[in-house]
């Protein structure tokens, strides 16, 4: 019973570590979503936060948001160099578009990791057939 307990706090501990570095990444990418692959990487990368003991180099990710299409995905470690490809791949694509593409990379503190409001989808507007005029 009491080593039950240990492995539930340990486990909760080891949840709450803070991981700056990843979470400053997924928001940046969380801004740039504009397809279903994109919630999906995120989601896989989320999952991915999640179960690492590390954070990633607060250095690489400041390099990485401060030039991204100058950015070397080979200086990261696998397996977060697929979702740094597809970061880059994100902000290429919405600059094309003509989208803003820059990113908060100076404080890598969780103070600075504030929760902006989710995007929500432009809500379809229902359009009624005319009214019938009645003679």
């Amino acid at each position: 019973m009491v080593s039950d307990s240990f492995e539930i706090l340990s486990h909760n501990m080891a949840a709450k570590i803070k991981r700056t570095s990843f979470q400053k990444l997924l928001n940046a990418m969380k801004k740039l979503i504009m397809e279903v692959n994109d919630n999906e990487i995120l989601r896989r990368l989320e999952t991915l936060m999640a179960t690492s003991k590390e954070d990633l180099n607060q250095a690489v990710v400041r390099s990485l948001l401060e030039n991204p299409l100058e950015f070397d995905p080979k200086s990261v470690p696998e397996p977060y160099a697929q979702y740094v490809r597809h970061f880059v791949y994100m902000v290429k694509r919405n600059k094309k578009r003509g989208l803003d593409v820059t990113f908060d990379a100076g404080n890598l503190d969780s103070k600075s990791l504030k929760k902006s409001p989710p995007v929500k989808p432009q809500e379809a507007v229902k359009k009624s057939p005319p009214k019938r005029k009645r003679a």
